[in-house]
């Protein structure tokens, strides 16, 4: 069998309320790696000149980022990032998919049902990040605020970073959060979840409860935000996850090679067992 052709490129997605500012750390990493990394800014947010968008919108954009590429690139998103991913995923040029910490949502799921869950399961403890959540007077946008934001989100990075992320967050529209990916890319593509272990926006229950969609399963022992707290390890994951790397599968069977990882992250075939769900509503 012919190998598949080894993506030189790396579009990173950023999740809400974020920007490509958030990825600036791994690029370089992944550079050494021999990676041609890039980090685009979702409609509205960092750089970006245009209005706010719903879910669609911001995949349109990501596939409009694919078509000007042309050639295999390997599709990463962080947090609602992973929605994203999930939609623009199809595209021609996409060679595999990451989630790091993401949604990773089944047809017709969206950011809402996927905190909508019947009860906490033992032992457990819901996001921190759900009362950091403002929603603006007419609910069409929401904002994090509040001194919880540093500790969900940023929870092992110094605090000086805290800060500077904090003051780049933008606004997120709400109906980016209640809008259903029009395509379940991961039903066809190479796809790889990456666990955050220390994660107090998505907890590590919530994140294994969607990683059975993925082929396989990668710990690591980070908070949410890895790009900043650890970047040199996520890029070595995210090389990791490439399905040309020779550590990485292209089918759902047959074991991991894991003993090539770059990192010490922790690595998996299968995730554990679903776990039972929690009532977590944004405000609805």
């Amino acid at each position: 069998m012919t190998a598949a052709p080894r993506p030189r490129r790396v579009l990173l997605i950023h999740g809400a309320w974020h920007g490509a500012w958030c990825w600036e750390r791994v690029l370089g990493p992944l550079r050494v790696l021999g990676y041609e990394p890039e980090a685009i800014d979702l409609p509205g947010h960092g750089r970006s000149a245009e209005p706010l968008t719903d879910l669609h919108g911001d995949a349109d954009a990501v596939r409009a980022r694919l078509d000007a590429i042309g050639e295999p690139t390997l599709l990463v998103g962080h947090s609602y990032g992973g929605m994203v991913i999930t939609d623009a995923g199809t595209h021609d040029a996409v060679a595999g998919l990451v989630y790091v910490a993401a949604y990773l949502p089944d047809t017709g799921e969206t950011v809402m049902d996927l905190f909508t869950v019947p009860a906490l399961p033992t032992g457990e403890r819901p996001s921190e990040l759900v009362a950091a959540v403002r929603f603006s007077h007419d609910r069409s946008e929401m904002r994090l605020h509040g001194d919880g934001v540093a500790g969900a989100v940023y929870g092992d990075c110094d605090p000086a970073t805290q800060q500077w992320a904090i003051a780049r967050l933008d606004a997120q529209s709400t109906a980016s959060f209640t809008q259903a990916p029009r395509r379940v890319a991961w039903s066809s593509q190479p796809t790889v979840y990456v666990v955050c272990t220390q994660d107090r926006t998505i907890p590590v229950w919530r994140q294994r409860r969607m990683a059975v969609h993925a082929e396989r399963v990668i710990d690591l022992p980070a908070s949410h935000s890895p790009f900043l707290s650890m970047p040199e390890r996520l890029a070595g994951v995210i090389a990791e996850a490439d399905p040309a790397s020779g550590t990485s599968r292209a089918g759902r069977s047959g074991d991991a090679d894991s003993k090539h990882a770059p990192t010490p992250a922790t690595t998996s075939d299968k995730p554990r067992s679903n776990q039972e769900d929690h009532d977590l509503r944004l405000g609805y």
